[in-house]
């Protein structure tokens, strides 16, 4: 985080962010990053994607990492190490489904760890992509809060 100023003269602070974006359905995933403005890009079994979005004072990157399902262990340990939020994709409401993503969340981050669940089981129009685009807003700004909190 960097204190800066804006034009206006308030002071904000720039953070950068990584969210994990997993779920069962590849394809399913990289339609969901692809929703933010900067290319996707897969190295290794893993997608990277990034985005930005001002809160007030705050400046936010965020950076998702998304694995793919032949990604190998290493790479999937990888796309947790780090990540301060979470995002679980599904194609429709699946309790057992979504305990089992929750709990490898909690195992590789903690419990605290903000997390939703998106479910696109039609095609990706626009209200979909604005639906999302919120929910990525929303563990943004509790991420944001929890971090803020810490440094007060």
């Amino acid at each position: 985080m960097t204190p800066a100023k804006k034009k206006d003269g308030k002071k904000i602070r720039k953070y950068l962010f990584k969210i994990t974006v997993i779920g069962p359905d590849d394809k399913l995933l990289m339609d969901v990053l692809s929703i933010f403005d900067d290319p996707v890009v897969a190295v290794d079994g893993i997608r990277i994607g990034s985005t930005e979005v001002d809160f007030d004072t705050s400046e936010v990157h965020a950076v998702f990492m998304s694995p793919r399902h032949s990604a190998l262990d290493i790479l999937l340990t990888l796309t947790y190490k780090g990540a301060s939020g979470a995002i679980i994709v599904l194609r429709e409401p699946d309790p057992e489904l979504e305990t089992l993503y929750r709990n490898e969340i909690r195992e590789n981050l903690g419990a605290e760890i903000p997390t939703r669940i998106v479910t696109v089981s039609s095609t990706m129009d626009k209200f979909k992509q604005t639906e999302i685009e919120h929910i990525f807003d929303e563990v943004v700004a509790e991420i944001l809060e929890r971090k803020t909190k810490k440094e007060k």
